[in-house]
């Protein structure tokens, strides 16, 4: 079965216009190589998946450490890595959205909605809020785009310093339960089923759980996963450019520990221009497209600190 997001690639290309060009256009234009090796990075490998247990596993071990080491550093060091995993199962639901985890879309649905529990989220939901914004990126329609809110700069510095504080906030109402108001009558069945097993799990563990073991090993780490999930929202788009289809986002290429716990994601440009591409294979379409980006001005940060800077 062929994925809804992935990409014919073998059409033949058509002159591009020297000031206005789609992402269709751009694509047929590439290279027939870099086509070719893109086209076999859609493929999906399976034990890839196993990424998941890992990072439950990383989590309950940073979990089990925080509650038996009474050091501040190290409690702080383990909030920091099981909040890193939380984020990172969050982003791999992301991938499920984008059907890049399994072919069978039930199995996909499924799993993906594990990798959500942990943040609250629904996939059914997420899919709802978050791929108008792939459709309309940046846009007027495009829900995650701040200067549909306001032109003024002022209001829009402080849109992006609430996005810094608060912005995993915002995005719950966006990608939330919410969404079931917004969408038809099987994507609404299908996020309140998915919420009501939330709030049965969540009822379940404040029954059984202690709240100190509550608290260091999801409340804690949560408060750290809002950082990096804030960040990483800002640096994805705001205040790049929307002169061609290429620059409306930006890349941070940072390490390879960044980049584990984030899943690739920080290959933005990479990401929404080939949206049917597993995150482990974007680093790969990064290097293929380097000349590309050149030539367009796509914004390609060394880290996330030069970004912030």
């Amino acid at each position: 079965m062929k994925s809804n997001s992935s990409f014919d690639l073998k059409s033949e290309p058509s002159a591009l216009e020297p000031d206005h060009f789609t992402k269709h256009d751009w694509r047929m234009n590439l290279r027939p190589e870099v086509k070719d090796n893109i086209r076999k990075l859609q493929a999906i490998d399976y034990g890839r998946n196993l990424r998941i247990p890992l990072f439950f596993l990383i989590w309950a071990v940073a979990g089990f450490v925080s509650l038996e080491v009474d050091v501040l550093f190290i409690q702080l060091a383990c909030y920091f890595f099981a909040g890193a995993t939380i984020h990172g199962l969050g982003i791999l639901m992301h991938e499920g959205v984008h059907h890049t985890m399994f072919r069978n879309k039930s199995l996909n649905r499924w799993v993906a909605f594990v990798c959500g529990v942990p943040a609250l989220m629904s996939v059914s939901a997420y899919r709802v809020g978050h791929l108008p914004h792939h459709k309309f990126e940046r846009g007027e329609l495009d829900p995650d785009e701040l200067e549909n809110f306001s032109k003024n700069p002022r209001v829009l510095a402080a849109l992006f310093c609430l996005t810094f504080l608060f912005g995993d906030f915002f995005g719950f109402y966006r990608v939330g339960p919410f969404n079931a108001l917004r969408t038809n009558p099987t994507e609404r069945r299908a996020i309140l089923q998915e919420y009501g097993i939330i709030v049965c799990l969540v009822s379940l563990v404040l029954w059984l759980v202690p709240l100190t073991v509550i608290l260091h090993v999801w409340v804690f780490p949560v408060l750290f996963g809002r950082v990096l999930t804030n960040v990483r929202t800002l640096s994805e788009h705001i205040l790049t450019s929307k002169d061609n289809p290429l620059t409306p986002t930006r890349t941070v290429v940072s390490n390879g520990f960044v980049s584990f716990f984030m899943c690739n994601l920080n290959y933005h440009v990479e990401h929404h221009l080939f949206p049917a591409v597993p995150y482990y294979n974007l680093s790969e379409v990064h290097g293929l497209l380097l000349h590309e980006f050149e030539k367009h001005n796509v914004q390609v940060f060394r880290s996330y600190t030069q970004f912030l800077m």
